[in-house]
């Protein structure tokens, strides 16, 4: 379907009004609920990894800021953060047996709906990972209340809307489903109440909508981007919670380098992004460049979280975060001025280009402690094909940077499998990895996501399903590929990967066999065999915090972080860890193939084990 800016007919109006009037039946809408579902369905939850603490809980700003923004039209809200509900129960629970996880977010739905009992449900979700979970949802709640209107939006309605495929498969999942809203709705949803409650007479000023009742259906493409007074509209963290989330899981990528009573909360400074990536979805969704809020509203924000819930941490979910250099300086300025006394980080990555000296010097001012940059490749040819917006030449200059700021620990997006990407072509990302010289390189396999122009040139060959939602997987984090490489079987570190680029013309293209060979090789060689001469005691710290984290959490099983873990343990002067020890120790007797990783790599246990 087109997604034109248009204002509807008069024919489409009358349509939209007339299916308005047969959904609500007069009703007006005076209490809506809102539905974070949980961040994938049942069969995809690893209670293991729950009980570690791994999985991130997020509040679901979104829908608190849209929250924000019905209250101040008189119109009561609440959340119901599901992920959450999943992951409290998750940890609370004394073994696998207590712990049903449909029937737990289920009863969490269940009690909000009967004590809220609102007049429209609105659902949504960001990935099309979530679908299955988010179409389950959609069905609870009608099969509990019937006429109650129900409402979808996010990116990922946004997405499956924008093409024939994904649409059909959208709409005939969410069956239940009568409201489709796109894009960011902070001006289209509560337009469209206030048509509902008849505070506007016509409907012909609805946006972003697609309404359907029966078998009538009406498209409203045109767009109604928020203003700035929308965008400085202060979430609704009441309803979110942020002084409780971090207790069931984590938020964002540094936690680590925070005590562990700290409570974290996430902000978004501005939205849009100036980059084009060809793999990225975020202009389909914001539209073409940025919009900021003000920096006295976000320092406000920052105030709010930190008086009101004792937040201590701020992950920013902005997708450019430095755009316009002197809005940004502007903002930190205003966050020193005012003493805000947090820490920060990028967890979501920034541009390179952004990451001059005088910015890395401000940020780290302002309270920074983790920065991600978004490299993805150190080729320049393909850095060209997926239009990255830097080079080469920028990242090392970024680089340079972090390292006179060593207080922040950086992090690197990698990603590996790009369209006819060569062994060479990642022996380029790996070379100018090595030449930054940054803290730790994430480094993903490519998962095209549905609605981005390499997505759409992967489907046009038949190399992707368009209409596949289930088979669209996480690239990484806690519901990636890899994340539980350690529970059981041989570790995909302990494969042979020594020699992957050795056994390949350079101009070979890697298949997927091979592509988890160079995930190791390049988890090995850019994060752990590069600590053998790293002596500054400050990154020191850092380090250690984070493998205590890889080696306790992410992959208790990884002999070689443990190994690492015990060599900055012993570099810092520390006590000895007899449990750490005793844990190495029994990893090589009872999986002996890390005797011989450990051969391949020229690795030698300290005396201490």
């Amino acid at each position: 379907m087109p997604n034109a800016d248009t204002r509807p007919t008069d024919a489409t109006s009358a349509l939209a009004s007339e299916l308005i009037e047969r959904l609500f039946e007069g009703r007006s809408v005076r209490r809506v609920l809102l539905v974070a579902p949980p961040d994938v369905e049942a069969g995809a939850f690893n209670f293991a990894v729950c009980k570690r603490g791994r999985y991130t809980n997020y509040e679901p700003y979104g829908l608190g800021v849209l929250a924000g923004r019905l209250r101040a039209g008189g119109i009561a809200v609440d959340i119901v953060n599901l992920a959450n509900a999943v992951l409290k129960a998750g940890r609370l629970a004394d073994d696998e047996a207590d712990f049903h996880y449909d029937s737990i977010w289920q009863d969490a739905l269940d009690e909000a709906l009967d004590h809220f009992r609102p007049d429209l449900v609105g659902v949504s979700c960001m990935f099309s990972q979530t679908h299955p979970i988010m179409a389950a949802v959609c069905r609870h709640v009608a099969a509990r209340h019937p006429d109650l209107p129900i409402a979808a939006g996010g990116v990922h309605v946004t997405n499956a809307l924008a093409n024939a495929a994904t649409r059909t498969a959208l709409l005939d999942d969410l069956a239940p489903v009568s409201l489709f809203f796109r894009h960011e709705c902070d001006e289209a949803f509560p337009d469209f109440i206030a048509v509902v409650n008849g505070e506007r007479e016509a409907a012909d000023g609805l946006a972003q909508l697609l309404l359907r009742v029966g078998d009538s259906e009406v498209d409203l493409t045109r767009r109604r981007p928020p203003g700035t007074e929308s965008l400085n509209v202060l979430p609704a963290h009441d309803l979110m919670r942020p002084d409780d989330l971090s207790r069931w899981g984590k938020v964002g990528a540094y936690f680590y380098l925070r005590s562990p009573d700290t409570r974290f909360a996430t902000v978004l400074s501005n939205r849009g992004c100036r980059a084009q990536c060809t793999f990225c979805s975020v202009r389909n969704f914001n539209g073409m460049g940025v919009r900021r809020r003000s920096a006295a509203s976000v320092v406000d924000e920052l105030e709010y979280l930190r008086d009101e819930f004792g937040v201590g941490h701020v992950m920013w979910l902005d997708d450019d975060f430095l755009y316009n250099r002197a809005a940004t300086l502007a903002l930190f300025e205003e966050m020193v001025r005012r003493n805000v006394g947090l820490t920060w980080d990028c967890t979501n990555g920034v541009i390179a280009t952004s990451c001059d000296e005088e910015v890395v010097a401000a940020a780290a001012a302002a309270g920074c402690i983790g920065m991600s940059l978004g490299m993805e490749s150190g080729n320049p040819e393909i850095l060209r094909s997926i239009r990255k917006p830097s080079t080469v030449e920028k990242f090392l200059s970024a680089a340079e940077a972090l390292h006179r700021h060593p207080t922040i620990y950086s992090r690197v997006f990698l990603i590996i499998g790009f369209p006819d990407e060569t062994f060479a072509q990642i022996a380029d990302t790996i070379s100018i990895a090595r030449q930054m010289d940054l803290d730790w390189y994430q480094i993903q396999l490519l998962q095209p996501l549905p609605n981005t122009p390499m997505f759409d040139s992967l489907a046009a060959k038949g190399l992707v399903k368009a209409d596949d939602f289930v088979g669209v997987q996480y690239a990484g984090g806690t519901f990636g590929r890899n994340a539980t490489r350690s529970a059981g079987g041989k570790d995909v570190l302990a494969r042979d990967f020594e020699g992957i680029f050795g056994r390949h013309s350079a101009d070979a293209v890697p298949d997927a066999e091979d592509l988890q060979d160079i995930w190791a090789y390049m988890v090995v060689h850019l994060n752990y065999l590069r600590l053998e001469n790293k002596t500054d005691p400050i990154k020191l710290e850092q380090y250690l915090k984070n493998l205590e984290y890889v080696s306790d959490i992410v992959a208790p099983g990884d002999a070689i972080a443990l190994h690492y873990r015990q060599v900055l343990s012993d570099r810092l002067g520390r006590p000895r860890d007899e449990r750490l020890t005793g844990r190495l120790d029994q990893l090589m007797k009872t999986q002996p193939f890390w005797k011989d990783t450990f051969a391949s790599l020229g690795l030698t246990l300290t005396e201490r084990q």
